[in-house]
């Protein structure tokens, strides 16, 4: 190999979707477009190795200095700009300015927190639902009646005497490791406050501002696909798991061009969700003014308790 080939304090990454073999070892084949039937045509690393020794330059492959290796990042996927591609035609498409979620949360318009813990499989014996990052799914949190706490390490696990869990109506929820859903989110409806969320999400909350972000327009940005792809670069293979770490601080938003365009966007989320939250409202109230009982997920939430059930005078 020549120096040209391996420039001085460079790293040349390949990032080949396929090695050529299934996740059982079995050898992958296809059929190409001369009717030829070989492991060699379906070999996307021997391609992407193949073409770089020849001088060229693979599709997703990425020639980063030494010195800009983001936080030492070395995985190939990280540095595939094959991730950021859609966002990039959306922006030109539609014109708007970007802003990242780490420079949200600089500028304070957003704030960032993990969840409350992970309680073992025999502390899952009360009413109070716990929230894994499986139950984050299609925009909401899924209450699974056979994953309950005691209120009393409910409590201790929000680290709230008053047994308050910190959440707010219209957080955004979504896993942040141990997921392949990591990248999904759902938003908190009113009346979904008092759960207890696995310690391996991030909540994020949009603060007061004048720029035209709130919950509902965040929410439909994190929705757009260009935006979700974006977490398959940042979401890497922590041993035998996914963790994104602070790499989610890269994802790219578009920023609002008016608060009344925020708004004009945003509306039919807006519209949905409070819609759900109002119908849920009605229900629970319709429920429980009986006397039958019914399982957690019925109600998605546990009242909190009064000071006197707290401990409190």
């Amino acid at each position: 190999m020549t120096k040209k080939r391996f420039p001085k304090k460079k790293v040349f990454f390949l990032n080949p979707r396929t090695c050529g073999i299934y996740k059982n070892g079995g050898t992958r084949y296809k059929v190409d477009e001369h009717g030829v039937r070989g492991a060699e045509v379906d070999n996307e690393l021997l391609q992407h190795v193949l073409a770089f020794i020849s001088g060229k330059k693979p599709d997703g492959s990425a020639e980063v200095p030494t010195k800009q290796l983001g936080a030492g990042v070395l995985v190939p996927r990280y540095y595939d700009g094959r991730w950021n591609e859609p966002f990039n035609e959306l922006k030109k498409v539609q014109g708007f300015d970007e802003v990242t979620i780490g420079e949200l949360l600089d500028q304070g318009i957003l704030t960032v927190r993990g969840g409350h813990g992970s309680p073992s499989n025999d502390q899952r014996i009360g009413e109070v639902p716990y929230i894994k990052v499986s139950d984050i799914r299609n925009l909401r949190l899924n209450i699974n009646p056979t994953n309950l706490v005691p209120l009393a390490l409910a409590k201790r696990l929000w680290r709230s005497p008053l047994g308050d869990s910190g959440l707010k109506a219209w957080d955004v929820i979504t896993p942040n490791r141990a997921s392949n859903n990591i990248g999904e989110f759902a938003l908190l409806l009113p009346g979904e406050e008092q759960v207890v969320l696995t310690k391996e999400v991030f909540i994020f909350r949009v603060c007061e501002n004048v720029d035209g972000w709130d919950p509902f327009y965040l929410f439909w940005a994190l929705c757009l696909k260009a935006v979700r792809q974006q977490w398959q670069r940042v979401a890497l293979m922590q041993t035998n798991r996914e963790d994104v770490g602070n790499r989610y601080r890269e994802i790219r938003l578009p920023y609002p061009q008016s608060p009344r365009w925020a708004a004009e966007m945003s509306e039919p989320f807006r519209d949905y969700f409070t819609t759900v939250a109002e119908s849920k409202a009605k229900f629970r109230e319709r429920v429980q003014a009986d006397d039958y009982g019914y399982i957690a997920s019925v109600f998605s939430d546990t009242p909190p308790p009064s000071a006197e059930e707290a401990g409190v005078n």
